[in-house]
């Protein structure tokens, strides 16, 4: 099978054609031909105006529902929604009921990767209760490379520095979604303006930095009594940053030469605290957006690398979870959809040309995968999108949840098309 691409513009940084418009030749799932006007027979080819190439999406951070949830997502739909978004590659928290704690529930999480890969993010302690850590060396060996506590922090410090200890000796990440339970319980929203103006109780930046601040001060015991057996491999990693302070803290930690690394939700790019005035459910979500300064923080923060990454934090809800009051109200929100077409219209506002690098090429090497390369003998992965005009209905959301705060909302571009190896998906 043979598919000829017609005058696409190529948006990966990393490649010599960046910001080239030429013709691409791929055969059984390789890049065949890259160049100006290639004139070859092809099976098909698709040939439309102001199209643009992206690699495809690498998304460090989604909530998986399974086994339990299949209401909220189910492997069809995560499936189905993760294809229309442009991500082939994704890491699953430990998030289903019951937790998949067990070398057989890695195994078998790793087993459904079709047309998807999925990695299976492993949880330190059992049931995610913070009180006893699981096997974590038999999950390693059973393919988890990452580890978190749920989709959030320990808060029991003395079990963070074992689970910190034990697992330096390995070439593995450990996630935490940096939050001090003591001073978050019960917020709903950003403790600032907003919360003051809706009456709805505020959750601090410092639930957030103080959570960072002792990881980070754990993290310096652990390796200054290592006495050698640290791997180089071994990495402490804080997802959904959403604070100037947080920011700074990182990057702090990575000029000490600390192994960190971090993300941050693409949502928390365009959001802010602003925009919780209208009390919408859908925007409800953890960490809560916060001011336009933290944001800016956020975006300057990726652009001096501080940040590597951008994750979508999928999160399915289910509506009666949703459309309740407020505070009784979940928080979450489903991204992989309008993951890139969010993004992109985020960054056109801001002047940025090229956000590759931290959708594609930095998680790939934090999740140890090969990164997709443009060049010819390279397996074909990648993303066509057309910059038109397009409203998200809920009619076109694959996911069975629909928690959004993109509906109805007018994007700039349009995923038309994926292409992962011999197979091109069009939408």
């Amino acid at each position: 099978m043979r598919i000829l691409f017609k005058s696409v513009l190529i948006a990966d940084n990393t490649s010599p054609y960046f910001q080239q418009r030429v013709d691409l030749l791929a055969e059984n799932g390789v890049w065949v031909e890259i160049g100006q006007n290639i004139t070859n027979l092809a099976d098909q080819i698709v040939d439309a105006p102001s199209l643009t190439w992206f690699p495809s999406i690498v998304d460090l951070r989604v909530h998986h529902t399974l086994p339990g949830g299949e209401f909220r997502e189910d492997w069809s739909s995560l499936r189905a929604s993760a294809l229309k978004g442009g991500v082939l590659d994704m890491a699953l928290l430990p998030t289903g009921n019951p937790v998949p704690q067990q070398a057989e529930s890695i195994r078998y999480i790793i087993d459904q990767s079709s047309q998807i890969n999925y990695y299976p993010i492993a949880p330190l302690s059992f049931d995610n209760k913070g009180e006893n850590f699981t096997d974590l060396y038999d999950l390693h060996q059973a393919g988890a490379n990452w580890f978190s506590h749920g989709a959030s922090s320990l808060q029991n410090t003395d079990l963070m520095l074992k689970c910190l200890q034990y697992l330096q000796t390995l070439p593995v990440t450990i996630v935490s979604q940096a939050h001090t339970e003591a001073l978050s319980l019960y917020g709903q929203i950003h403790e600032g303006l907003q919360s003051t103006l809706t009456g709805l109780k505020g959750i601090p930046v410092l639930s957030e930095t103080l959570s960072i601040k002792r990881d980070l001060d754990l993290l310096r015991y652990v390796r200054n009594n290592s006495f050698g057996h640290a791997h180089a491999g071994f990495r402490l990693h804080f997802s959904c940053l959403s604070a100037k302070d947080s920011v700074d803290l990182v990057q702090e930690a990575k000029k000490e030469g600390l192994p960190v690394s971090a993300d941050v939700a693409v949502h928390q790019l365009v959001f802010t605290e602003d925009d919780m005035a209208d009390f919408d459910t859908n925007k409800k979500v953890y960490p809560p957006f916060r001011t336009k300064e933290d944001q800016d923080a956020l975006w300057l923060g990726l652009q001096d690398g501080t940040i590597d990454a951008i994750v979508s934090d999928h999160h399915p809800i289910e509506v009666e979870h949703k459309e309740i009051e407020f505070d009784q109200a979940s928080f979450g929100i489903i991204g992989l959809e309008t993951f890139l077409p969010a993004l992109l219209q985020a960054a056109t506002q801001r002047g940025i040309k090229s956000i590759s690098s931290w959708i594609h090429h930095q998680p790939a090497k934090l999740l140890g995968i090969s990164p997709s390369l443009l060049q010819i003998g390279a397996d074909c992965k990648g993303v066509f999108v057309k910059e038109t005009s397009q409203v998200y209905l809920a009619s076109l959301i694959q996911s069975k949840s629909k928690n959004t705060p993109f509906l109805n909302h007018h994007f700039d571009h349009q995923i038309i098309g994926i292409l992962h190896g011999a197979f091109y998906t069009t939408f």
